[in-house]
């Protein structure tokens, strides 16, 4: 009874079918796809055995409680993403929405060829299924990894993030709503008995149309990220000119004042009055002074945004310290790094202007890494109270259309590489801390 019930149903060919899916999807966040394959090779048998008794003993298909097998099917194949091939949540109810689809869209077009196809006797009736479940799912796993995966990811990560997961999650609901049995019945008129296949083509038409869905929506997301990158390009190219240009007015700068360097030190030297001889050497040190506004970290952009904003500090008499090795920032792209350190330079540096107090005028910066995370902190002085909204400061500003621009740029460039963003306001100082896994540099 239980081996028939094994082949008769849908089950079987689908948790085998997402899990396959799942791995292929997932395969782009895997280091070493090789390693540990007995483990996952156990937990997928031992996942598929368990989904099987729970489809046994819970689901009748006389009755709605059919729509418990495509969720029995998911959560499994999620919780193989999450544990077993260690992924992050969000990367893994992506790729199992995705690999879901695959497998209903496959099924609807295999289970009724495969009982039409009856090559076999009866007896090896079972055999045959299994050989073409196998076959269906080789052929559908080979246009999965060498066009779709590469179609739906973007600098090698989906980019999973709440918008697109909120979107996953009507369209995955939607589906399984429009797709549970008795719903079937009662759009179509169809019963069971009667042998029409409208119900397979419902389900058939329905899951193409959500892949479809979920595609474009990819599509879009991708082309604002593609545009919003290529205007961040745009101005980061144009600071690194800037700071060239700074650069080289900085140098040229110090060129000349060594050179005069002798001169005036010999001119000091016949000087007697003191007021005098501490007149010049302030001079000779606000020459010099500029030579220190030149960051090193390691990370060329770091650099230059570090570079560019310490010259506008310096000529608003801002104190800014940091300590960054800008090798950790390798992972992070061009744009998104010069997104979240010139953001919140900017905000800070509009911050501590408000000080009339110049010893107030404080910014420190610092990376660094705690346990699993790289942390990012920027901090500046500020006195005055704020209010938060959706954890994000409320702006002052008379035109509050632009609110938070910044930091939500700053939190959602954060989020691409499973990160996130923590504002708080201790005393008489504002701290901005981003939070991104090391993970995500894999």
């Amino acid at each position: 009874m239980f081996c028939e019930r094994l082949f008769d149903g849908p089950v079987l060919f689908l948790i085998l079918c997402e899990l396959t899916m799942v791995c292929i999807f997932s395969s782009v966040y895997e280091k070493n796809q090789r390693e540990n394959w007995q483990l996952k090779l156990g937990a997928a048998a031992a996942l598929i055995v368990l989904v099987e008794l729970l489809d046994y003993y819970f689901v009748d298909f006389n009755t709605a409680s059919t729509a418990l097998e495509p969720i029995f099917c998911f959560g499994a194949a999620f919780f193989f993403a999450v544990v077993i091939l260690k992924i992050r949540k969000r990367d893994a109810f992506y790729c199992t929405v995705w690999s879901y689809f695959v497998a209903e869209v496959t099924s609807q077009i295999v289970m009724p060829l495969t009982d039409t196809l009856q090559l076999l006797p009866e007896r090896f009736f079972i055999f045959e299924k299994a050989f073409f479940y196998c076959l269906a799912i080789a052929l559908t796993s080979c246009p999965v990894k060498k066009v779709l995966v590469k179609k739906l990811r973007n600098d090698d990560h989906y980019h999973a993030g709440r918008q697109k997961m909120l979107y996953c999650l009507v369209i995955w609901g939607g589906y399984l709503m429009l797709c549970n049995y008795q719903f079937i019945f009662w759009l179509l008129g169809n019963e069971p008995e009667s042998g029409s296949y409208m119900i397979t083509i419902f389900r058939l038409v329905v899951g193409i149309a959500c892949m479809l869905f979920l595609y474009m929506q990819n599509n879009i997301e991708n082309m604002q990220r593609t545009e919003q990158e290529l205007h961040m390009i745009q101005q980061l190219l144009y600071r690194q000119q800037e700071q060239y240009r700074t650069s080289q007015e900085t140098i040229d700068l110090i060129n000349r004042k060594c050179h005069d360097l002798k001169y005036q030190m010999e001119a000091l030297r016949k000087l007697k009055d003191e007021r005098l001889i501490d007149e010049q050497l302030k001079e000779l040190e606000s020459s010099v002074m500029i030579y220190d506004s030149i960051f090193k970290t390691g990370n060329p952009v770091l650099d230059t945004v570090l570079t560019e904003k310490s010259l506008v500090c310096e000529a608003n008499q801002i104190q800014m310290t940091c300590m960054a090795d800008g090798e950790m920032l390798s992972f992070i792209g061009n744009v998104d790094l010069y997104t979240i350190f010139g953001n919140a330079l900017d905000n800070a540096i509009e911050c501590v202007m408000k000080q009339k107090d110049v010893e107030k005028r404080i910014i420190q910066v610092s990376v660094f890494q705690e346990q699993n995370f790289l942390m990012i902190h920027i901090g500046n002085y500020c006195d005055a109270p704020l209010m938060f909204h959706h954890g994000i400061p409320v702006s002052t500003k008379q035109n509050r259309g632009y609110h938070g621009f910044g930091l939500k740029s700053i939190r959602y460039t954060a989020e691409k590489y499973g990160g996130g963003i923590v504002c708080q306001n201790p005393q008489n100082f504002f701290v901005l801390q981003i939070l991104i896994p090391l993970s995500a540099c894999s």
